[in-house]
């Protein structure tokens, strides 16, 4: 972010655009991610391991 001279800049626009570089950024590696079938394999294969953990977590809790 280029800021002319004298330009003064608030910590919420400074968070506002930290934020918008990071979804700039995670929708860049989702994009990379779901084009390339290896590594949306891998990325499957996490969240179905998450996927499990949670449900054996939450079946243990209802016992």
């Amino acid at each position: 972010m280029f800021l002319e001279e004298g330009t003064v800049v608030t910590g919420m626009e400074q968070i506002t655009a930290g934020i918008e570089t990071i979804t700039t950024v995670v929708g860049s590696v989702f994009t990379l991610i779901t084009g390339n079938p290896l590594l949306a394999a891998f990325a499957g294969a996490g969240l179905l391991v998450v996927g499990i953990g949670v449900f054996s977590a939450i079946k243990g809790a209802a016992r």
